[in-house]
């Protein structure tokens, strides 16, 4: 129950300012589908960055306390 609690927050308040941002990218005036293709690329791109360096971590912690 916690975790779906807690997916709702970090998905639909937390995360907010970045579906305004993306939003206004996509539908505002004017329309520059060049500077909104860079943010979101941007973005994917810390955003794929951050799940691969906490994978990594849990990786090291893993062989560090097997040891």
């Amino acid at each position: 129950m916690t975790t779906t609690i807690g997916i709702y927050i970090l998905l639909g308040i937390l995360l907010l300012p970045i579906y305004a941002v993306v939003a206004g990218w996509l539908f505002g005036e004017p329309r520059d589908f060049r500077t909104a293709g860079i943010g979101l690329g941007v973005m994917a791109a810390m955003a794929i960055f951050m799940i691969s360096a906490t994978a990594m971590m849990g990786i090291v912690f893993g062989i560090i306390s097997s040891l």
